[in-house]
């Protein structure tokens, strides 16, 4: 297997914070295949139209609980969320054993997942709303659900002048990342080649995502980097992890 390859850029808004990327995820031809091959993480046992959703969506600081109530009872409804109706009567959110806040799990999938054969479009009604309303999809899902594949870890360091540096590492998601279940689903987007197919490179089909995820400035040092690696027809691969 080959090496992955890292870069790091310092945040030129915050001395004390800098982001390491995984060069080699950000420049393979990986794209989402959902409805176009992925058949969810428990393929043959689960509808694939619940994708990776199966256990529901958890929230963190960057989400507003509120803001999605108010999606649902004022911007969606029985034609566009197939579960509205439980949504009203239930609520969208619940918490794990932990006390973690996630969206509810309603059979088998997310509350905002659309099944097979819905009139309205499978898939995230939330997604769905945000296209149609011309906006990226990011503008309404869950943190987690518009960053995956990326993952972000942040560590704190000492840094040279005896203050805190914060790094924040951007990468593609293992299944260590997911805890102990992730040996025991398909992780359909990086076990294989399937979703290596796309015609641009992450950095640039995510370009949104990362953009959030780290700021303009960095973005653009990032994509700087990126595309003069691009230039130099380097045959960096990614493999998958398995």
């Amino acid at each position: 297997m080959l090496e992955r390859e890292w870069v790091s850029i310092r945040d030129p808004e915050d001395e004390h914070r800098r982001y390491t990327f995984d060069v080699s995820f950000l420049l393979s031809s990986y794209v989402c295949i959902y409805g176009g091959g992925c058949e969810g993480v428990h393929p043959g046992v689960q509808d694939p139209a619940i994708g990776c959703c199966v256990h529901g969506a958890y929230l963190n600081d960057d989400d507003d609980p509120s803001a999605l109530r108010d999606l649902v009872t004022q911007r969606l409804d029985a034609s566009t969320m197939q579960f509205h109706a439980t949504a009203l009567a239930d609520g969208i959110l619940t918490e794990d054993e932990d006390g973690e806040v996630l969206t509810r799990v309603v059979d088998g999938g997310c509350v905002f997942a659309n099944r097979t054969g819905f009139a309205g479009g499978i898939g995230c009604a939330l997604h769905h709303l945000a296209i149609a309303d011309g906006q990226h999809h990011a503008t309404y899902k869950p943190t987690v659900c518009w960053q995956v594949p990326l993952h972000r870890t942040i560590e704190e360091l000492t840094a040279n002048d005896g203050g805190t540096l914060e790094v924040h590492t951007i990468a593609a998601y293992e299944r260590g990342h997911w805890g102990d279940g992730g040996a025991d689903f398909g992780w359909w987007c990086l076990d294989d080649d399937v979703a290596f197919v796309g015609r641009n490179p992450v950095y640039r089909s995510m370009e949104v995502e990362l953009r959030s995820m780290v700021g303009d400035a960095v973005y653009e040092e990032l994509a700087d980097h990126l595309d003069g690696r691009r230039r130099q027809r380097s045959r960096v691969r990614f493999l998958p992890l398995a």
